[in-house]
């Protein structure tokens, strides 16, 4: 039975046979047939089914998939509670930006330092698009981003501003960051507004490469403010450009301490001022 439920949290957060089938790591056709034998249990159709294999729930679907995930978080609850009387620590993975490794990651480790005893903590940097993918399909416990993506599978939560300025020579070589980095974004965000088409571009998929090459005085590029190295011009670029970081929670699939952590996490993150 949880295996069918489950598949039914995935679908219904998904949208999509196809990606619930990714996410479970099972064949699609597994998918398909824990559906069926749902809809025979409760005798309704759960999704209405569209073209290229997108679903949207029927009220019947609604109403499983609430009770679903109820039944998930006491399942979770008890092996929680079961793992804390056998002194093991729950797993809780963070995955950050690269600008938020640079300027958030000590106000987010500072809020875990009183929960050592029960988390196995993990943090990792990778680019936004990734950690969208990653919390979504719950390979993480929490995402922090720079870019207001939005996903039907993750909760999104606005905290703290950041100012971004373009720091170095803007005569010199552009140092961008990859596509699907929240800088990026920005980056383009800038060239077609000031209808720039640079002559010289090196694509630096690191934060941190980056401002080790501004410090040394080679090139330019969009970065934070809070993570110019000091020395270095920087020119401001508008309100249009004054960002947001964001938090990603799965919507499904926290236990009640996960969630907590998550929340306090977000809480203090909230409070960092880096303007």
């Amino acid at each position: 039975m949880f295996a069918l439920l489950e598949t039914l949290i995935a679908v219904y957060e998904t949208g999509q046979f196809t990606i619930a089938a990714d996410e479970l790591k099972v064949s699609q056709s597994t998918v398909s047939s824990r559906i069926a034998s749902l809809e025979a249990m409760v005798g309704a159709p759960l999704f209405v089914r569209h073209a290229k294999s997108d679903v949207t729930p029927t009220e019947a679907g609604t109403l499983l998939y609430r009770a679903a995930t109820q039944i998930g978080g006491v399942w979770r609850d008890a092996r929680e509670e079961i793992a804390r009387t056998r002194a093991n620590r729950e797993p809780f993975s963070m995955l950050v930006s690269h600008t938020a490794a640079a300027v958030l990651i000590p106000a987010a480790l500072r809020a875990t330092l009183g929960e050592l005893d029960r988390f196995e903590i993990a943090v990792a940097a990778s680019n936004s698009d990734g950690i969208l993918e990653r919390v979504g399909l719950k390979e993480a416990h929490l995402g922090v981003v720079e870019k207001p993506i939005i996903s039907e599978s993750v909760e999104r939560v606005t905290l703290c501003e950041d100012e971004l300025v373009l720091a170095g020579d803007p005569s010199g070589v552009w140092l961008v960051r990859e596509h699907g980095s929240g800088v990026r974004y920005y980056t383009e965000l800038y060239f077609k507004t000031e209808g720039i088409v640079p002559t010289h571009a090196i694509e630096v998929a690191s934060n941190a490469s980056i401002v080790a090459a501004l410090a040394a005085g080679v090139g330019c590029s969009i970065v934070s403010r809070a993570a110019c190295p000091g020395g270095v011009p920087v020119h401001d670029l508008g309100p249009e450009f004054v960002r947001r970081f964001y938090a990603l929670i799965p919507r499904s699939g926290l236990t009640r301490d996960q969630r907590a952590l998550a929340d306090g996490i977000i809480t203090a993150l909230r409070d960092v001022r880096l303007r």
